[in-house]
């Protein structure tokens, strides 16, 4: 083999790239995978529901309680206000309408402080999402300038927070195996599993089921 082509080789094993695997069962459902040693941070696409043994992950819940209401500070501007939930770290709003290049801002409250999380960004699109590392945030208001638009309708929202699901009285047993991650297959279309040591693990509901499926791997 030519010196050349051989370091390509082994500069694209040495990739995320290379370290991907193809799960034995590509049928929906809750399933568990042994973290290899190659590959200790091995994720799902980040679209699915996914944990892996120890660490944390964000649970997102889908609160009715979590909006407080909305007011109109002044003319052209809507604020609205959500409750967050002990370890929240993220919340991700869905409005009615495109923004349209709107200013908007947020402020997260905690223990009596305020800290900015947008100073009159603009925006465009339907989806709005925020994160922050403080402790003990109790309330995050958005604020969205309308001048000369329609008046923004917040249509859904949902809120994140931290927790290691192995670790809660609520998780099934069969879920608490070490070194493992856990996915949930949606079905309909073919996984492939990666290192991702940045990807944050996601979780939008519990188990359903008691059990998952142990499942295999293979090289794609």
């Amino acid at each position: 083999m030519h010196p050349l082509a051989a370091l390509v080789m082994m500069l694209a094993a040495g990739t995320p790239e290379g370290r991907c695997f193809v799960p034995s069962d590509q049928t929906a459902g809750w399933k568990r995978v042994v973290l290899p040693e190659e590959a200790p941070a091995l994720a799902a696409p980040a679209d699915v529901d996914q944990f892996r043994s120890g660490e944390p992950a964000l649970l997102f819940e889908q609160d009715a309680s979590a909006y407080i209401g909305a007011d109109s500070e002044r003319p052209g501007r809507m604020a609205y206000h959500f409750r967050v939930p002990r370890d929240g770290r993220r919340l991700e709003l869905g409005f009615l309408g495109d923004l349209r290049g709107a200013k908007v801002d947020a402020v997260a409250y905690a223990g009596g402080f305020s800290f900015p999380l947008l100073d009159e960004k603009r925006l465009a699109g339907t989806q709005l999402a925020l994160e922050w590392n403080m402790e003990g945030v109790d309330q995050v208001m958005v604020s969205v300038h309308h001048h000369l638009r329609e008046k923004p309708i917040v249509r859904t929202w949902r809120v994140g927070r931290w927790l290691k699901p192995g670790e809660d009285p609520a998780m099934p047993e069969s879920f608490r195996t070490p070194r493992s991650l856990y996915f949930l297959h949606p079905g309909g279309r073919r996984l492939e599993l990666c290192d991702a040591p940045g990807r944050t693990p996601r979780l939008t509901r519990w188990p359903e089921s008691a059990n998952a499926s142990e499942v295999t791997l293979r090289r794609p």
